[in-house]
Order: structure tokens, then sequence, then C-alpha cells
């Protein structure tokens, strides 16, 4: 037996959305390890998210005998040991545990599964009985109650007057200030039983230098008869659902249209208690899913982040951010399709994200990060409205292949209003933080020296101070400009202004860019016209963006120097590891961790820039079939573990040397989308 996998399970994490901020989170053996991993974690119409329901304390009971098959950390142990009934757990499409009595046997077997309700806060969670014999399962719903970045004091005690608890036949609704948690559980009797779970660890908080430890309450005990071979669901929400069945069937239906696992355990109309599970689960490692199906299952993870207007960054402790929504985008007008088709993206969707941060434009500027669950947004980003020109751009061509330019002209002039606006600013450079100098170069002041996606700081000092003329920024401002040029020809019936300044613009950049040119890579950034010469991953963004300002055997020695020097099988290093300041692990506490962030670390959404880039520098001396070799070279190790069932969405970041366990976000919008895109070109490639 490979044990692989279980290792896997263990330190990987799955994820369920609603597309309106709210999640459920877990590792494959269902120990809570962070403070947001839980069952139900709520978001409002302002993004503000709440834990409300922590986890299920689960006894199974047969015949007189009872195990559980829940655990707890705790600071010095973990129990109940429920994790050892675990035979295996699967993360997509949903995440599933198939549980069994000791040692295993195909006499008592447990299936649970959990889905998330779209639209709405609510969670499932399904029982079936694949054995043999009926069961019995008391369950304790383990509630936190509590702003998702926060933890509950060890003295919960001194809550239970604020906490009220009304039950009334199978369903329940336990309120704490402003909070609730509604229940419903059919064919079962539930009691009020206050408990209470005290000092709760999570390791991964405490590893992160984040206190860590936190009592959960159980107000209520809910018992459950399990007949061979019949499921029951438990339904939680935020509020009290009107209709049971119509919930029921529309969380079923978000999921029913998914593959799942080769040897995920299938209800058929065989009698499946004459079935053999046990011996139908893979333990040795083997793919999960074909690549087809792999494809599927990748565009669904994608959705994962897509909000009503917007795209969240990361799960669980990222909101909306405008670089991150932009950058990400890309993978979404892919999808782009006007037919009603479960893995396409209406195009009016999209458009809706461009005009929710249109209205959002100050100085030229958008929001890098938007208000979530009490933290503040901030305009702290000089790329975040450059690439929402960029992608306009791609998006209106897109728009055009599938409806006719007449019927969009409305919205091409309004397109074209909404990059004036932000090149108006740009070109006023009102706020004071940057300005254009005589190359037509976007220079940053000092004190906007981290508002490049390299935004780390640490006692409120830029680690990788950016100040200057950032190579990717001014690619980017180049792209900008091109693409307001090229939209502004499609125009009907207004004249647009800046047509001669923003022609000037482009020719002072083509004439200036080879600034940036070493013998080997490009410069990060000019200051004073003098190169800083770091080899960083930003050379990679310039050189793979539409409008391109290297020649080709520049290219081909900028993707020779981060094939040497950047390239992982996770990412690309955001710094050489030939620099004496390559930081080999991305590790320890806030401050810790933000001098590592862009200085070694592995960042996975980068391998969509080395892969355009790399195309661009060999498509004319390398036909489709070697550039699809070399493509899939890149990601075979995250397609494979993917592929594998390992990973349930694509980590933020990994460490610089050695990268193997995920680190930062464990699922991130613009790693997912990376990933879409370069599978996206394979498939054209053949």
């Amino acid at each position: 037996m490979d044990n692989t996998y279980f290792l896997a399970a263990g330190s990987n994490e799955w994820l369920l959305t609603n597309g309106i901020g709210g999640y459920a989170l877990g590792t494959g053996n269902l120990i809570n390890q962070r403070k947001y991993h839980g069952l139900l974690i709520s978001s409002d119409n302002n993004n503000n998210r709440c834990s409300l329901l922590s986890g299920l304390e689960i006894l199974v009971e047969w015949r007189g005998e009872t195990f559980h098959i829940d655990s707890n950390n705790y600071s010095n142990c973990i129990y109940p040991e429920g994790f050892l009934h675990l035979v295996k757990s699967w993360f997509r499409p949903y995440p599933a545990f198939l549980y069994s009595s000791l040692h295993h046997n195909n006499d008592i077997l447990i299936l649970m599964k959990l889905k998330m309700a779209e639209g709405e806060n609510s969670v499932m969670v399904t029982f079936r009985n694949l054995g043999r014999h009926q069961l019995h399962l008391h369950i304790r719903p383990k509630l936190s109650m509590r702003n998702h970045h926060h933890v509950n004091g060890t003295d919960f005690d001194q809550d239970y007057p604020q906490l009220v608890t009304q039950i009334e036949n199978n369903t329940f609704a336990v309120t704490k200030d402003r909070l609730s948690l509604w229940g419903n559980c059919p064919e079962a009797t539930i009691s009020e039983e206050r408990i209470i779970f005290h000092d709760c660890y999570y390791p991964w908080e405490a590893i992160r230098g984040y206190h860590g430890v936190e009592d959960l309450i159980s107000p209520i005990k809910i018992v459950v008869d399990l007949q061979v071979n019949s499921t029951n669901n438990l339904l939680f929400s935020d509020k009290r659902i009107a209709d049971i069945a119509q919930t029921i069937e529309s969380i079923r239906n978000k999921y029913n249209y998914l593959p799942l696992a080769k040897d995920f355990p299938i209800q058929d109309s065989k009698d499946i208690t004459e079935t053999p599970l046990l011996k139908t689960v893979d333990y040795d490692n083997n793919p999960l899913f074909d690549y087809s199906n792999y494809l599927r299952l990748l565009e669904f993870t994608l959705k994962d982040f897509l909000v009503e207007d917007d795209i969240t960054a990361g799960y669980p402790w990222f909101g909306c951010w405008g670089r991150d929504t932009f950058i990400s985008l890309e993978a979404y007008i892919g999808l782009m399709d006007d037919h009603d088709r479960k893995f396409s993206i209406n195009p009016d969707r999209i458009w809706s994200i461009f005009s929710k941060y249109a209205m959002l434009v100050k100085d030229g500027l958008l929001p890098n990060m938007l208000p979530e669950s009490g933290q503040a947004g901030n305009y702290d980003s000089i790329d975040s409205c450059l690439w929402f020109v960029v992608r306009l751009e791609q998006y209106l061509q897109k728009l055009i292949s599938l409806r006719s330019k007449k019927s969009i002209q409305k919205r091409i002039n309004k397109a074209l209003s909404m990059m004036q606006k932000i090149i108006d600013g740009l070109l006023s450079h009102a706020s004071g933080k940057f300005h254009i100098d005589d190359n037509g170069f976007i220079i940053l002041a000092e004190d906007f020296a981290a508002s490049t996606w390299m935004d780390a700081k640490v006692n409120g000092e830029p680690v990788t101070p950016r100040n200057g003329a950032p190579v990717e920024i001014n690619a980017l401002f180049y792209n900008t400009l091109c693409a307001y040029k090229n939209i502004s020809q499609h125009a009907e019936g207004k004249s647009f202004r800046y047509d001669k300044k923003v022609k000037e613009l482009i020719d002072r950049i083509e004439r200036s860019y080879s600034k940036f040119f070493t013998e080997k890579y490009l410069a990060d950034r000019l200051t004073n016209n003098e190169q800083v010469n770091e080899i960083r991953p930003n050379a990679l963004i310039a050189a793979s963006l539409p409008y391109n300002l290297i020649p080709v055997e520049m290219l081909r020695k900028i993707v020779q120097t981060a094939k040497e020097e950047l390239l992982t099988p996770y990412g690309l290093r955001s710094l050489s590891n030939q620099d004496y300041r390559f930081k080999r692990k991305y590790l320890g506490n806030q401050d810790d961790r933000d001098s590592q962030y862009h200085q070694g670390t592995v960042w996975t959404f980068m391998l969509d820039f080395y892969v355009k880039a790399y195309c661009r520098a060999f498509e004319n001396v390398k036909d489709r079939m070697e550039l699809k070799s070399d493509i899939e070279s890149v990601i075979s190790v995250l397609r494979e573990k993917t592929l594998h069932g390992h990973f349930a969405s694509i980590a933020e970041v990994w460490d610089g040397s050695n990268p193997r366990v995920p680190k930062g976000c464990p699922a991130q919008a613009w790693s997912v989308a990376a990933l879409y895109n370069i599978e996206k070109l394979v498939s054209r490639l053949g």
C-alpha cells in the first residue's frame, strides 16, 4: 500500500464555496488545523465572514459497540482518534470521507459527504450507511460563532448566558449576539445538552505566529438512526430555510454534473450490501480522474473564487483584491459563453466586474484591497489599473467573437470611457505617488515603492522596494496605451481624447525600453536611468504581455535564465537562488514570512507568464508538438497531484528550495487561473 495519499490527506485541504464569499474548509482527515477550518463560514453582502460551525462530534453506535469518527486537536494530543477509522477521503468534486470500525471491514461502512449551497450560507452533511448493520449516530455540532479571523477565548463558560437555543421538531436555532446557526435534521431526535470543548488547538496558526487556542460550544445533541443502505441529510445555515426539499435538491444539482473519482463509492441499482467496497477503494495512489474530467474539475475549481461581481483572491483569509481579480480574470474570460452551459460564464457577469471597479477609480488607480471582515481597503497598487485595461481589451475581443459588433457598440464606447478615466489619472499623476518621465516610463516615488505585486512590508518598510521604473509596470503601461489605442478604433459616434498623446507615449516607450536589457535578462527596475539588476520573475510578466517590446533573441535569453534560476515544479522563485538574499524557506511569524515572501519564495501564478514568454520565444523554431511537450513538463507535477486527488485547489506559494508542501493561502485564484490558462494552451496546441 502506498502511503502517499494518506499523507496528502492529512496535510492538504479541501474547499467548498457558495458564490457570495462563504466557504467550508478542512483537511482530508477532518482534523481542524487552522482557525479558518470549519463546515460553515458565512459571508454577508459586505464580505464580512463569520465562522459558525467548526465541526461535528460523531459517535457511532451499533449492537452496543461505539467509536468516534471525529478528532479534536489539543496541545498535547489528538482526541478522540476518529481519524484511525478513516478508510479514505476524496477532495473533489466535493469532500467525502469513508469510515469503518477497526479493523476496517465491509460490515461497518459510513460515507460522509459535504456539499454547499450556491448563493446562500448553507451546508449539507450527508451520511450514508454502506455497511450491513443498522447504525445510530450521536452528533454534537461544535459551534465557533465568531469572526473568521479571530478565535474565541478559553473561558467560553461565561458566554452561556448569551447563547440562546431553540428546538422545534427536527429543527434547531442557536443565536449568540448577532450570529445565528440554524439546523434541520429530518428523522432525527434533537435535545438540548450543552457541553464545551475546551482548549482546541490549531497548530498551523501557532506555526504562523498567531494565537491558536479556543473553546467551542455544543448546545445540542442530535441522534440519527441510519438504516442499511439509507441516507440522512443534515442542513446547517445562517438562517431558517423556507423550503428544505428544494434546498437539498438545489445543492445536489450543483454537483451532479461533476465527475467522481474512479474509486468513489457509487450508488447504483445493485444491492450495495453485496458490494465489497473496501476492495474497490484505491490505496495505491493511482490517478483518480482521466484528463478530460480533470479539466472539468479545474473549471469548477475556478468558479470557487467567482462571487457575484468580483473574484475572491484566495481562501480562507483573502477577500477581493483588484490586482488579483484582473490577473485572474483572463481565465474567466476564456470561459465566457452566451449559451447556458454548466462550465460557461455569461459575458454580462464579467462585465459587472469591470463596471464595479470602474466606479472605484481614484486618480487613475483602482483599489488593491476591498474591505473584508473588518479589514480596511486601500489603493496601494499601481498595477491593478493597468491589468484592468489589459483585461478589458481581452474581454471586448472575446465578446466581439461571440456577438455582433453592432450589438455591443454601446459597451465598447463605455469600455473606452473606463479606459480613458484611468489614463487621465495616470497622465495627470494627481496622487503624487508617481510620475511619467522623458522615456515615457511610470516612475514610482519612494513612498509608493510597495505598490507592485511585490508589496510586502516589515515595520512599514518595503522588503523589495520597486521605486523608480519597474520593468513589468512599464510593459503593462505600454500595453494599457496600446489596448486603448486599439479599442478606440472601434468607437462609433464619439471622439476620445489623448489619441496624439497616447501615440507619442507608445513611441517613447518603444524607443526607451531597451534601457532594461542586460546581457542575459531584464533589469528589475531603473532608478535615475540606472539598472537595478535582480533576477526576478517580473521580466517574464513583461515578456508575456500581448503587445511585445522585446526582440526574440532577448526573449530566449530571458526564458533560459528564468529556467536555470527561477523555475521549479510548483512555480517561479521570486528571486534567483544564486542571489545572496535568497530565502530558502517560507515560514515563521508574520514579519518572518513577509521578509521571505518575495525573496525567493515560489509563486505558482508566475508559471502562466513563463509559459507565454516561452511560446513567444520559440514558436518559430519548435513545432507544436515540441512546444506542447515542453509546456506539459512545466506543469506536470501540478497536473499529476490534481489527477491523483491530492489537491482540491492550488496554493499561493511554496518554499524557495525543494518546494513540496503548499504554503500561504491554500486556495489562490490566480494560481488556479494560471494552471487553467496553461492547460487551455496545451489543448490548442493539440
